[in-house]
């Protein structure tokens, strides 16, 4: 009889045994299916929250520049002001790695491909805010062809986006939409794709071109950039109308109405560019370089002596200028950005820009060339307005450094484009956005 009970036990807990590894098995295979982005970013609670999506986020200059652009906000607005990253999309697995070490959130960003989101997915986000840096290389001046960007598989994602903002329900469209890019972006078929579905989706959009030497930082990257805003999230008061006049609703019914392209926010400090009020305004470099000596950066004699270093763009920590740096910085030389001379006795007419010289071959007799070296990733990052506190992994390499930054955008520029699309808003929790 006790043999009996004692088997039928076994047996009872055999079965529960299986039945929970059966169960373990099923919620570990939950655990591993690919998320939906519903199940990634569920919505927050707060409808106050300032919910936001950065395509192509590269490094995150776009979330920097909005939580720049709020901090300048944040004692004006009750309650307060609070950013929430629904999520970041960018298909470059490094640009990822250097964007989540530097906003380590619950919310985690994505390498995905763009041009598949579903309109439910974006649709289900809801978010407020939307900020981009498409790809450039189509409208870049060595692609002068922009009739054929329409063709180009990297204009794909962005067309996708066009798209997307014109099937959305209104309930779920974002109330502000930042873009930055080339100068010559806006002269592309991407571009009137994009200002068409703005257009349609009744947003009133400012189109600026601007340069960082605008807002003090002495380096120069002419770039264009857009701020979008929802009519029915536009601001009603007096406060507000100054900065309204920036933007404006777009009729392209009419065959005249051309776009304008202004260059200056004053009252935002965006300053009206000339090479005067430049070199007057702007930091030295000193202010942006790092305490180490950086020898590992150093300009290799070889290509000090090469007839190609005749290219080469040279500063020094006193100078109120460098040139635009691009992702091929340190590996080309011409019209990739400028090198530093760190010599204090360093004279003025040796520094002179690289236009501006006649070639002789002797040209470089006079420097001390164990002084010219490459500006550091982080010193780069200073240029471009990143903040004190951001930096790079350990694993990022000098040259990868270097290429992300050179892809990224400046974020004080962008900071003012994100504030002047803020103030032309309605910020109190009482948006007149549609219910869904």
């Amino acid at each position: 009889m006790n043999l009996s009970l004692l088997l039928l036990a076994s047996i009872a807990l055999l079965q529960i045994n299986n039945t929970l590894a059966f169960s373990s098995h099923r919620s570990m295979g939950k655990r591993q299916k690919k998320r939906t982005h519903s199940e990634i970013d569920p919505q927050p609670d707060d409808e106050n929250d300032l919910t936001y999506v950065e395509f192509y986020s590269g490094i995150g200059g776009w979330t920097m520049a909005f939580e720049e652009a709020l901090g300048r906000l944040e004692n004006q607005e009750e309650p307060p002001l609070k950013p929430k990253r629904i999520t970041a999309l960018d298909h470059s697995d490094l640009c990822m790695r250097v964007f989540e070490h530097n906003f380590r959130t619950k919310r985690k960003s994505f390498q995905i491909q763009i041009q598949g989101l579903t309109k439910k997915q974006v649709e289900t986000w809801k978010s407020k805010f939307w900020f981009m840096s498409p790809p450039c290389q189509p409208h870049t001046r060595q692609h002068s062809n922009q009739e054929k960007d329409l063709s180009d598989s990297r204009s794909t994602s962005f067309l996708h986006l066009c798209t997307l903002l014109s099937e959305m329900e209104e309930s779920t469209l974002p109330q502000m939409i930042c873009c930055e890019n080339v100068v010559g972006f806006e002269t592309s078929n991407s571009f009137e794709q994009w200002r068409k579905a703005l257009a349609e989706r009744n947003y009133h959009v400012g189109h600026f071109h601007l340069t960082p030497t605008q807002v003090q930082l002495p380096n120069d990257r002419p770039r264009y950039f857009s701020v979008a805003v929802q009519a029915n999230s536009l601001s009603s008061s007096k406060d507000a109308s100054l900065y309204l006049s920036y933007l404006q609703h777009e009729d392209l019914s009419k065959e005249e109405e051309t776009i304008k392209i202004q260059s200056s926010i004053p009252e935002l400090g965006v300053n009206v560019a000339s090479e005067e009020a430049e070199t007057a305004d702007a930091a030295t470099i000193s202010t942006f370089l790092d305490t180490a000596d950086n020898s590992d950066l150093r300009i290799p004699e070889k290509l000090l002596n090469s007839d190609a270093a005749w290219c080469f763009d040279i500063v020094s920590p006193n100078n109120r200028r460098s040139s635009c740096f691009t992702h091929s910085y340190g590996g080309y030389v011409r019209g990739t950005g400028s090198i530093l001379y760190n010599c204090a006795d360093s004279e003025g007419k040796k520094l002179i820009k690289p236009e501006e010289r006649e070639f002789q071959k002797d040209w470089m007799k006079d420097f001390d060339k164990t002084k010219l070296r490459y500006f550091s990733g982080m010193e780069l990052a200073r240029l471009f307005g990143f903040s004190e506190r951001f930096s790079f992994p350990s694993s990022c390499t000098p040259k990868q450094q270097r290429k992300l930054i050179g892809n990224s955008l400046n974020v004080r520029i962008a900071s003012k484009i994100v504030e002047l699309g803020l103030r032309c808003m309605q910020l109190d929790g009482k948006s007149k956005r549609p219910k869904s």
